[in-house]
């Protein structure tokens, strides 16, 4: 739920009862801004973990792929979060300034005890989009892995639309890979079906924004979501849920 930067989103547009409604029906964390952070505090204490963001850049600049550092491990504690995660785009322009952010990062990560998430993403070729590819399943392995290796402690990434090129990127990964959601599915059938195929190509987990809360029923999909990813439920038994 990081989003409000990169656009006008109207399910964003008063995040605490969205947040609450998630934290009720079992999500694991929230990803999140400092600011909504701060205000929706009371809507995810003692229920779901934050996962501070720590980068930004927002869609009036339209260039996404170059991220200031915004928030700090320090505040991170203030907040009471349980990881950090910056965005770094291997490739581009600005590599050498995003590596040695990310490794101030890490070093302050390792200082404190904060575990260290980085959604990494390459930069692409000329049709990618920053956060939306299309990406290349050989960038892809080499943006994880480079995350891994500079410290990270699991990695956000991109999903390439098929388990067998996403199970070539995790197992080349040194530590857990989750999946992105990337922008909104057409149908919740479509995101189910994603989320399985990537769970079966090694995926530990997963990190969905516009797919989750821009769905129809954003809590009874992170129900089903949930089964999924934990419980192994099938698309199958999981559309019948939905529709009950």
């Amino acid at each position: 739920m990081d989003h409000p930067l990169e656009g006008y989103f109207p399910e964003l547009a008063e995040p605490n009862s969205l947040i609450a409604s998630l934290a009720d029906a079992g999500a694991n964390a929230f990803l999140l801004r400092k600011g909504t952070a701060k205000r929706a505090v009371q809507c995810y204490a003692g229920k779901a973990s934050l996962i501070l963001r720590v980068t930004s850049a927002t869609s009036l600049r339209d260039k996404l792929a170059e991220q200031a550092y915004t928030s700090s491990v320090e505040e991170a504690v203030r907040l009471g979060a349980d990881a950090v995660v910056p965005n770094i785009f291997i490739g581009s322009d600005k590599e050498v300034d995003d590596l040695h952010g990310l490794a101030i990062l890490n070093d302050a990560c390792d200082e404190g005890g904060m575990p260290l998430m980085v959604e990494a993403m390459p930069i692409g070729g000329k049709e990618s989009k920053p956060f939306q590819g299309p990406y290349n399943v050989e960038d892809l392995i080499v943006a994880v892995r480079t995350a891994a290796e500079e410290g990270a402690d699991f990695v956000k990434t991109y999903y390439p639309g098929d388990m067998k090129s996403f199970e070539k990127i995790t197992s080349y990964s040194t530590v857990p890979v989750i999946i992105a959601g990337g922008p909104k599915a057409r149908t919740v059938e479509d995101t189910l079906r994603m989320v399985d195929d990537a769970m079966k190509g090694g995926a530990r987990g997963i990190a969905l924004g516009r797919k989750l809360w821009g769905s129809e029923n954003p809590p009874a999909t992170l129900r089903v979501l949930k089964k999924i990813v934990q419980e192994h439920l099938s698309v199958e038994k999981a559309l019948s849920e939905l529709s009950r």
